[in-house]
């Protein structure tokens, strides 16, 4: 026989015993359904932290920082890992802070840069218009601020590299702050007065500033990332350090690469730049890369792939071994029939061939419906994650083609190997044994 009427007799053979194929393809869709939906959420890990870098600047972004505690380069926790001590006590990094001036510099003289943006940020402040006040935080910073972090005004504009220089007493405030402080009124063009208790030379005292509404940032939201950024009011960093802070020194600089191969040549010359401005290496400053996040999210998925995948795989090692089992029934139940078949004339190679079609028959249809199965099973895994576990993370779930063919050809594989055993046995029955069994 060709192979279509082996399909053909292993297709029909199956439908003779309806609740016997069902039963056995209900095992498959569970296990092929549990690996797709494992995987969709495992997948998911890497998709989320990608969409939350892109939501907050994209991938080409390098933050520059400086750790407190340290030892030449390395965050404390790297130094925490490694047990970095002197003398039984952490090592205090002694290099200079960073300041305004150093962005600028790396903005002329790095490699591969596209943008640098200083920036700075000081909590606990309140704004106030017509009476109607909304507690905030100022984030200061050069022009560019916007584009360094993918969120962009709704409503009017960003202040210019003039305004910065000038120092000028301007803000774009967070939809959260226009929504509440000026409720139906257009911000743009009003001024507000943002005021901060402050404890400074041995006195506490009111400090008070008025600002010029010149735009409303886009709303972002408050998952991930973004959490409290439309709570807040952005102005030009100059403004903070001359009317606040009296010092030049920033929180960090964002270079922006010109694409993710260039980023390793931007931080060694951000290096150069840093260590020539502050007459050290450079190494004691912090460099945090979207790849490095995006690097552990993929370890951190594939860890999930593994665990999970490896509890799904034990589901369909039980579903194999239950096509084992009712394929050898079946092959009792139909002994007489290979019997006639080989007296008939089939061979050796027929008889295995039609038991083999039959049982990846069976498991191709469960894969098939597991496969289905696992795309709804796996948008729940992730809606019960965002929901229960890691509240307004809006976990996805990512299902690939990849996904879905391996999925049916596993199915089909398990089908194949448990069925071997079975198939063979039917195929070494002799006519006359066969012919005589009850």
């Amino acid at each position: 026989m060709n192979l279509l009427e082996c399909i053909i007799l292993g297709i029909s053979s199956l439908r003779r015993n309806p609740l016997r194929s069902a039963l056995t393809i209900l095992g498959i869709i569970v296990g092929v359904g549990s690996v797709v939906s494992m995987v969709s959420v495992g997948d998911g890990s890497s998709a989320m932290v990608l969409r939350e870098i892109e939501r907050t600047g994209g991938t080409k972004i390098i933050e520059i920082y400086k750790d407190d505690w340290d030892k030449q380069s390395g965050t404390l926790s790297r130094a925490a890992g490694e047990a970095v001590r002197g003398r039984g006590r952490w090592q205090r990094n002694r290099a200079e802070d960073l300041e305004t001036e150093d962005a600028f510099e790396i903005l002329k003289h790095a490699r591969g840069v596209v943008d640098v943006v200083a920036e700075d940020d000081m909590p606990g402040w309140n704004v106030n218009y017509k009476g109607r006040s909304k507690e905030s935080r100022i984030v200061a910073s050069t022009a560019g601020y916007d584009r360094s972090h993918n969120w962009y005004t709704s409503n009017g504009r960003f202040f210019t590299p003039e305004e910065v220089e000038a120092a000028s007493s301007v803000a774009v405030i967070g939809s959260k702050v226009a929504e509440e402080v000026f409720v139906d009124e257009d911000p743009v063009g009003k001024e507000i007065k943002a005021a901060r208790e402050s404890y400074r030379y041995g006195r506490s005292g009111l400090y008070e500033v008025r600002l010029k509404v010149i735009g409303v940032m886009e709303e972002k939201g408050d998952a991930m990332d973004t959490s409290g950024w439309d709570d807040r009011f952005i102005i030009p960093i100059t403004t903070l350090q001359q009317r606040f802070k009296g010092r030049q020194d920033v929180e960090r600089i964002r270079v922006e690469a010109v694409d993710v191969d260039t980023i390793p040549i931007a931080i060694v010359d951000s290096k150069t730049v840093l260590g020539r401005q502050h007459n050290n290496t450079g190494e004691e400053y912090n460099y945090w890369t979207a790849t490095e996040e995006l690097a552990t999210a993929n370890k951190v998925g594939l860890v999930m792939k593994a665990l999970m995948g490896g509890i799904a795989g034990i589901a369909l090692m039980v579903a194999g071994i239950g096509v084992m089992n009712i394929m050898l029934v079946s092959v009792t139940d139909r002994t007489r029939e290979i019997g006639l078949r080989k007296a008939l004339g089939a061979t050796r190679n027929d008889i295995l061939t039609q038991f083999l079609i039959e049982a990846a028959v069976l498991t191709l249809v469960g894969g098939m419906l597991g496969a289905i199965l696992g795309i709804f099973m796996g948008r729940g895994t992730a809606a019960l994650i965002s929901r229960f576990v890691w509240e307004g993370s809006n976990w996805p779930s990512v299902i690939s083609f990849t996904t879905m063919l391996i999925a049916l050809i596993v199915s089909a594989a398990i089908g194949i190997f448990f069925g071997l055993y079975p198939a063979n046995k039917a195929a070494k029955l002799t006519p006359v044994d066969a012919l005589r069994s009850d």
